[in-house]
């Protein structure tokens, strides 16, 4: 028989859906780029603005920019290979998206960017093996002034999806950084340089780790996060992110 607090548990995620129900009859959810009514399995961003976007289908390899036809090791970088998942193009459709979820605090896209970035590791994943997901850290003073970290709700999404661990514990930001879209990609190199720290070693011992992040431009996070978490340990390190700017 059920304990009373499973029955008003349940009871609870029924009046919830019930309440969400008729929001959805009274004010209908629109797409928030186009603001025509969003499908019902995408309720911020419909399907005709998603099919807009210029998407990247397979992985590609950080340090010469070549794609990886198949597996998930670039054949052509002998030093330091970064093999990147990514979900498309940084062209107006990604940025209106990811400037509503950073910007106007519109944390569910994120849980929508993390579903459609599964897809495109789901077909490669198993050769990667992975024991964790882990986001880019922010810094203290910007996750308080924004109050969530983006990377971090795509990177829940895609441990749920994908039923791997998600470990934001294991790397923290040591220090605030400037802002990387003002910089040159050598000063971008330099800015991060030693920004990041593991924080748990133990955990990271041996595992196949992937980093998932908002944006790439030139790399330089990605590396830098990949170089401290080898240095300490960590076994084969790829990346994720939402969008790649070409």
């Amino acid at each position: 028989m059920a304990s009373i607090g499973t029955l008003i548990d349940s009871g609870r995620v029924v009046l919830r859906r019930q309440i969400n129900d008729l929001l959805d009859f009274v004010y209908p959810p629109v797409c928030g780029l186009c603001g025509r009514p969003a499908d019902s399995d995408d309720r911020l961003v419909c399907r005709s603005c998603w099919n807009l976007l210029t998407t990247i289908e397979e992985p590609f390899c950080l340090n010469c920019r070549e794609f990886i036809q198949t597996g998930t090791v670039c054949r052509n970088c002998d030093e330091n290979p970064l093999t990147v998942f990514s979900l498309g193009v940084y062209d107006d459709t990604l940025r209106s998206i990811i400037h509503d979820l950073k910007f106007s605090f519109l944390k569910p896209l994120g849980t929508t960017i993390g579903t459609q970035l599964s897809e495109t590791i789901r077909d490669r994943w198993q050769h990667l093996k992975l024991d964790m997901i882990v986001p880019v850290p922010l810094h203290d003073s910007r996750l308080y002034a924004r109050g969530f970290n983006q990377a971090e709700v795509i990177a829940r999404e895609i441990a749920r999806t994908l039923r791997i661990p998600c470990r934001p514990d294991v790397l923290a930001m040591t220090r605030r950084t400037r802002q990387q879209a003002r910089l040159t990609a050598p000063q971008r190199e330099i800015n991060v340089r030693g920004a990041y720290a593991v924080t748990a070693p133990e955990a990271v011992q041996g595992k196949s780790i992937l980093i998932v992040d908002d944006i790439t431009t030139t790399g330089a996070t990605l590396r830098e996060i990949t170089r401290v978490l080898k240095n300490t340990g960590a076994g084969r390190v790829a990346a994720a992110v939402a969008a790649t700017v070409v």
